[in-house]
């Protein structure tokens, strides 16, 4: 018994490559090419799928010992350094969002080494079922409980040590851990040599593909962080500064800056000394700007620890003791700080991501309500036009100013290719008090004059835009993240001109679908071998879009989905191994069992759903969603044995069914991730996509419960 299982122990490692290997390329894939996260779901659709493909190639076991191990290395190699080169072939900038078609070439390359991982699961499973040791035949489930452990490795080593990498290709060598996996000394000995090659060759030339990515930019700086690699390029004696894929900032923001600082600090009391949050990364001159200002402190939060490195090198102001800077969430800042501030400034990229759209909610901005004095103001800037706001940017712009105002009633806009945004609470802000104001105190402006501020308050272009703006356009919240999917079409705009998303028909056809899917399911009654295989595919499907929703609920709350991603996943994987290992030593399974799986599966997604606002208040909800991955992996693996019990009951020979199990759980995880990421999510948002799939395993269970 011992022994069998001692044979098994190479799936360990197993699993912990291709965790660490999918980590990693879904980082890198998302922050050089998608930029957010949705697409991050789709892309491990796409590399699910492509290791349930490699577990159904049995090529000869030979060639598998000489060439799987060095394939999966090159083919790691190959898709980092492609994922970093393809936007920059098709002459798109490093932080533009790229077009359907590129994403659509990377997430095919982001298959290339799951496929090889796949193929290599193939192989060992080959080596089980003709090793003595390894009887699969007693317990067909038996490996997937070793994987799993494998990945649950793999994931605390990433999130505690690998998190700040900052090149990827130093893990080329990982599959050098499946080497006793290799019976001949001479073909371990060629595997050595092939992988240390490939491992060489490409980690010694990334830092000349990072610049190819940047458009043969000198690149001064670049790190990993924890929340994605920060680089500092310098083309044409201008600096950038991006962080996770965003533009940050860059040397010449001079006039923009000097824009926003000085018409959001003229909208306060000029004559007071001043509390004054900066939310952002503080390295534009914004420093200077609001030190001309009556100041009595001023904090600067954003949250990456590595940017504040970043700050002498474009500052020229000398720091004081009246400046604090401060690492940590801003949301979390606001939600726990006791301070009240005169004038809360924020300077984010556009909510092109979901972790940078939580601050462009209505829950963000209650967040900053309560943490301003009566009188103090709140700014902040978005994508715009000045004189033509087309149908999808005054969309784009309705979501977000209509969150706004369900918390500040009193606001100006300052219309602009970057509309400015100024709301208070209480006080009235007149254009006229902005123009009053600046010739009272004449800031020091090398841009930005009197006349340039009397052209951006204009009162016709205040009210053509104040027009243009549609109150029945739903507010960006949280779990219904409208203005993030405003903006995607708004950026899909300059592949498709004449792209008009409709949510509302887009979400009854969603519905239509999901019902007509519940349907087919029901048909399928009376077809035990169809019927497996659904079964199979249906916790497949639904523990991956659970897991999504997870995933961007960790996001939202967190912002440290790409730091902590290894741990969620480890928490799954390890309540995986342990259902499997748990309900495979169960002799007389019966089918039964199944159905309560079912349940379990609907009373986890309602119960997620009744606490989706509780969660929302929870200092650390991290701990929750933990618990929830865990419970998540459990349910997924302690269906594995009973579901190898039924196909070996529908005449499937034992040694088949392993594999068919893989490749069947895998499909319908693709599935879910597609319907997740593309349609759940986006469309339904967070709480009706939980409900959705409430529905469908109490679907699955009735199915089941009248077989």
């Amino acid at each position: 018994m011992y022994g069998e299982e001692l044979s098994m122990i190479i799936f360990v490692p197993l699993g912990l490559i291709t965790a660490v290997f999918q980590l990693i390329v879904l980082r890198e894939f998302c922050f050089s090419i998608a930029k957010h996260e949705l697409a991050f779901v789709l892309a491990a659709g796409c590399w699910i799928i492509a290791c349930a493909c490699g577990s159904l190639i049995n090529p000869p076991k030979r060639q598998m010992q000489l060439w799987s191990l060095p394939l999966s290395a090159a083919a790691y190699s190959v898709t980092v350094i492609l994922i970093h080169l393809i936007k920059s072939l098709n002459k798109i900038q490093y932080f533009q969002v790229p077009g359907p078609l590129t994403i659509g070439l990377a997430l095919i390359l982001v298959g290339l080494p799951a496929l090889t991982m796949g193929v290599i699961l193939r192989w060992l499973l080959q080596n089980e079922t003709e090793s003595p040791l390894g009887r699969l035949a007693a317990w067909p489930a038996r490996f997937l409980a070793f994987e799993a452990l494998g990945f649950f490795l793999g994931g605390i080593i990433f999130t505690f040590w690998l998190k700040d990498y900052t090149n990827p290709l130093t893990f080329s060598w990982l599959p050098l851990l499946l080497l006793p996996a290799i019976q001949e000394r001479r073909l371990r000995i060629l595997s050595i040599c092939a992988i240390a090659l490939i491992t060489f060759i490409s980690s010694a030339n990334y830092n000349n593909v990072i610049k190819c990515e940047f458009d043969q930019a000198q690149i001064l700086i670049n790190r990993g962080s924890r929340y994605g690699p920060v680089i500092l390029a310098v083309k044409s004696k201008v600096k950038n500064l991006f962080s996770g894929g965003s533009l940050l900032a860059t040397s010449e923001d001079k006039a923009a800056t000097e824009e926003f600082i000085n018409s959001s600090l003229l909208a306060a009391s000029v004559q007071t000394e001043k509390d004054i949050l900066f939310i952002g990364t503080a390295v534009s001159g914004q420093i200077e700007e609001i030190s001309q200002y009556r100041l009595n402190s001023l904090d600067c939060l954003q949250i990456n620890p590595l940017l504040w490195q970043f700050v002498p090198s474009f500052s020229t102001h000398r720091l004081d003791k009246r400046m604090r800077f401060i690492t940590g969430d801003p949301r979390s800042y606001l939600k726990t700080t006791a301070k009240r501030y005169d004038a809360i400034l924020m300077n984010m990229p556009a909510p092109a991501t979901l972790a940078l759209n939580r601050y462009f909610t209505l829950e963000f901005f209650q967040l900053v309500g309560r943490c301003l004095k009566p009188d103090g103001i709140f700014s902040f800037s978005i994508p715009s036009k000045r004189e033509i706001l087309s149908p999808q940017f005054a969309k784009f712009n309705s979501s977000i100013i209509n969150s706004l105002e369900k918390v500040f009633p009193k606001k100006l806009i300052i219309p602009s290719d970057t509309m400015i945004i100024i709301a208070s609470l209480k006080k009235d802000i007149a254009a006229q008090d902005l123009i009053d104001n600046f010739s009272i105190i004449k800031p020091p402006t090398e841009f930005l004059t009197i006349y340039h501020l009397r052209d951006n308050l204009e009162p016709r272009i205040r009210d053509y835009v104040q027009s243009r703006l549609d109150k029945n356009i739903a507010p960006n919240l949280d779990l219904y993240p409208s203005g993030f999917l405003h903006y995607l079409a708004l950026e899909q705009l300059k592949f498709y001109p004449r792209l008009n998303l409709n949510l509302e028909n887009i979400r009854k056809c969603i519905i239509i679908l999901l019902i007509l899917g519940g349907l087919g399911i029901i048909l399928c009654v009376h077809m035990p071998k169809i019927m497996a295989l659904i079964n199979i595919g249906a916790i497949g499907f639904t523990s991956i879009s659970l897991s999504s929703i997870l995933f961007i609920i960790f996001q939202l709350y967190g912002a440290a989905l790409f730091w902590k991603l290894g741990l969620l996943i480890a928490f799954f994987m390890a309540g995986t191994a342990a259902g499997t290992w748990v309900v495979g030593k169960i002799k007389n399974l019966r089918p039964a069992f199944l159905v309560w799986v079912y349940l379990s599966w609907m009373a986890a997604a309602l119960l997620l759903l009744a606490g989706l606002k509780r969660l929302n208040t929870i200092n650390d909800a991290s701990l929750i969603l933990y618990c929830l991955a865990l419970s998540c992996g459990m349910l997924t693996g302690s269906s594995y044995p009973l579901q190898a019990k039924n196909l070996t009951k529908n005449g499937l020979v034992n040694r088949k069914v392993p594999g068919i199990i893989y490749a069947a759980d895998l499909g319908g995880a693709f599935l879910g991730a597609l319907a997740s990421g593309i349609f759940l999510i986006p469309f339904l948002g967070i709480p009706e996509s939980l409900f959705a799939l409430a529905l469908l395993n109490a679907i699955m269970a009735l199915v089941n419960l009248r077989r």
